[in-house]
């Protein structure tokens, strides 16, 4: 009994000693796991000729530098802390290397598109009628087709319409207000009118009500002076069927003694003579 103890001793304590030792290592491979990878705020851009667009990292390490590198710095040139500066129309690739202990741990990069800011712009619609809770969307059209310019959307008065950076326009209260579609050089303007909500769902249910009750009343109609006569020639039927064998009848009866009584008096008259 003593020895089985003993080894039962034995075995718990190897078991803890292998936990303590197996233990940091399973922290130390969780945590690698974890680990967020460093990557770039944006994996492409489109810039116009002349402005400026900034490149970040995020996830970088304490001990981990980034360095920045343009593939042609004449389309678009980079700086130390990842500022591009487009300068001529066409394409170009930002490289951001970043450097552990003076070797390179990895290199992320970024596709740009340099090209001419917009000069005019048309929207698909300059005038919405809207009700309250109703959307519609905007569309616009740049012009020269090659330009890389965004146009930005807003309303003037946010608590009758509201307007999405894509173009999308929400009826939010009853109004009039303007939706704006800005470029560089100029905007387009969309008015906007917003109605009642109930205006629309109260008109169209009143004839409706109506036309189905007067329809209704008319086939209970219908119905009702198409029923009477079925009843009276269902009635009167019977009556003239027993009445037809007696009428033809009596004419025989009567042709049969006319006949006859001539006949007797033409005899009479032959014997006197």
């Amino acid at each position: 009994m003593k020895v089985r103890k003993l080894v039962n001793s034995i075995l718990t304590f190897g078991m803890v000693l292998i936990l303590f030792i197996t233990l940091p290592m399973f922290e130390q491979t969780a945590y690698a796991g974890n680990a967020l990878e460093a990557k770039l705020n944006v994996s492409s851009a489109e810039i116009v000729k002349g402005k400026s667009f900034s490149l970040r990292v995020y996830n970088l390490k304490s001990n981990q530098v980034v360095y920045f590198n343009s593939s042609r710095p004449g389309v678009a040139s980079v700086d130390s802390n990842g500022v591009i500066l487009a300068k001529d129309n066409g394409n170009a690739t930002i490289s951001a290397r970043i450097f552990e202990s003076g070797k390179i741990v990895t290199t992320l990069a970024c596709s740009v598109k340099v090209g001419p800011p917009a000069q005019a712009v048309l929207i698909s619609s300059y005038n919405l009628d809207l009700k309250v809770g109703d959307q519609a969307r905007l569309s616009h059209l740049l012009f020269p087709i090659n330009t890389v310019e965004t146009p930005v959307y807003t309303s003037n008065d946010e608590s009758v319409a509201s307007v999405s950076p894509g173009g999308r326009v929400i009826g939010e209260g009853v109004g009039q207000t303007s939706i704006f579609c800005i470029i560089s050089k100029g905007y387009a303007t969309c008015e906007v009118t917003v109605h009642p909500a109930e205006e629309a769902q109260v008109e169209p249910e009143a004839p409706q009500t109506e036309t189905i009750a007067s329809a209704s009343e008319q086939s209970d109609e219908q119905q009702t002076v198409t029923e009477e006569p079925v009843e009276e020639v269902k009635a009167e039927t019977p009556a003239v069927l027993p009445e037809a064998p007696e009428q033809t009848d009596a004419p025989e009866t009567v042709s049969e003694a006319e006949v006859q009584e001539p006949v007797q008096d033409a005899t009479v008259e032959a014997d006197q003579q």
